[in-house]
C-alpha cells in the first residue's frame, strides 16, 4: 500500500473510518471484493481497539457473502483448545462450559464473541491458531531448543522443530526495539537487564508466528479452495512480516492479502504517508473507546 498525501473522505466522519490502498482511498465493498479473491486474508488489529473489532465482524460477514467456504483463524485461541472450540461450534457443549475450558481473553465477550457466534450460526470452522502459552513461556526463558525436551504428546501442539529465525531485517529490528524496551537481558539472559534475553523473546515471537502459519497451512491442506481469514495483532502481519513472511516462504503459490486496522487521533484528516507499505489495505479509524485485552 503506497498511498501518499492527506486523505479526507466526506463520508469518513459518519462511517468512523477511511480505507487506504495503493493510489488513495477505496470503499468497503471494493476492499471486500478484492479480499475475496485471496486464499488467506490477514487482518491485523490493535487488541484494545473497540471500533476495530466491530469492523472485523463486518469484514467477516462481507467475505462470507462472497466466499461461503471461509474459515476464521484466531490468535486468541491456542491449539490445545481446538477440540473445545469445535464442540461448542457443533452445539455439543454450552457456552459456559466452552468459556471455562477455552481460556478466552478477558475481552472475549465484547470483542471476539460476535465473530465466534457468527461462525457458529453459519456453521463455519474456527481455527485455534496460536501456540499454547506455556510453551511460549518456555522459549522466552530458555530458547526454542528447550522445546525438544518436551514429551512427544506435548510437541503435537507445536509446529515442526526447530523453526527458522531468519526473519526480515526490518522485523528483527522492530522486535529488538520492543523487547529491549521491556528490560530484556543480553542474548543469554545474564546481563544488561532483569528480564528474559532479547534473543529468547524474539524466538518466542517466532513460535507464535510459526505456529499460526502452520495452523493456516494445515487447514488449507485439508480444505482446498477455502478462504482463511486470520485475525491477529497487527505486529504479526503488518508490512508482510511475521506470519505473512513465513506463510509466503512455505507456500509461495497462495494468494495472500494483508489488512491493518489503525486508530488515528487526527482522523478524519489522515496522513496516508504514515501507513505506506503496511498492507494491501489500511483501515484508519477515529480513536473511539479502548479496552484492556487479555
Amino acid at each position: 500500500m503506497t498511498a501518499r498525501g492527506t486523505a479526507q473522505d466526506e463520508r469518513a466522519g459518519d462511517e468512523g473510518y477511511v480505507i487506504l490502498t495503493a493510489g488513495g482511498i477505496t470503499t468497503f465493498d471494493a476492499m471486500a471484493e478484492a479480499l475475496s479473491q485471496a486464499d488467506v486474508v490477514f487482518l491485523g488489529e490493535q487488541h484494545d481497539h473497540a471500533l476495530g473489532h466491530r469492523l472485523e465482524l463486518e469484514i467477516l460477514r462481507a467475505l462470507h457473502a462472497r466466499r461461503p467456504r471461509i474459515a476464521l483463524s484466531m490468535e486468541m485461541f491456542e491449539r490445545d483448545v481446538q477440540i473445545v472450540l469445535d464442540e461448542y461450534l457443533a452445539g455439543h457443549i454450552t457456552e459456559s462450559a466452552f468459556l471455562q475450558a477455552a481460556r478466552p481473553w478477558s475481552n472475549y465477550r465484547t470483542d471476539y464473541r460476535p465473530l465466534v457466534e457468527f461462525c457458529r450460526e453459519q456453521r463455519l470452522p474456527v481455527i485455534a491458531a496460536n501456540a499454547p502459552r506455556r510453551y511460549v513461556n518456555i522459549v522466552s526463558r530458555k530458547g526454542q531448543e528447550a522445546l525438544m525436551a518436551l514429551p512427544k504428546a506435548s510437541r503435537e501442539w507445536l509446529p515442526e522443530l526447530p523453526y527458522a529465525m531468519d526473519v526480515p531485517a526490518a522485523y528483527a529490528r522492530q522486535l529488538e526495539q520492543i523487547f529491549r524496551g521491556h528490560g530484556s537481558g543480553d542474548a543469554t539472559g545474564t546481563a544488561g537487564g532483569t528480564g528474559p534475553s532479547t534473543e529468547y523473546m524474539k524466538q518466542a515471537q517466532g513460535l507464535w508466528d510459526e505456529t499460526m502459519k502452520d495452523s493456516i497451512l494445515r487447514f488449507l491442506r485439508r480444505h482446498r479452495g477455502w478462504l482463511v481469514l486470520q485475525i491477529n495483532g497487527a505486529m504479526h502481519s503488518d508490512s508482510g512480516f511475521g506470519i505473512v513472511d513465513r506463510l509466503r516462504r512455505a507456500a509461495p503459490r497462495l494468494k495472500v492479502a494483508v489488512v491493518s486496522i489503525r486508530p488515528d487521533a487526527q482522523f478524519p484528516a489522515v496522513d496516508a504517508r504514515k501507513y505506506a507499505d503496511i498492507g494491501d489495505f489500511v483501515v484508519v479509524t477515529r480513536e473511539g473507546p479502548r479496552r484492556t485485552p487479555q
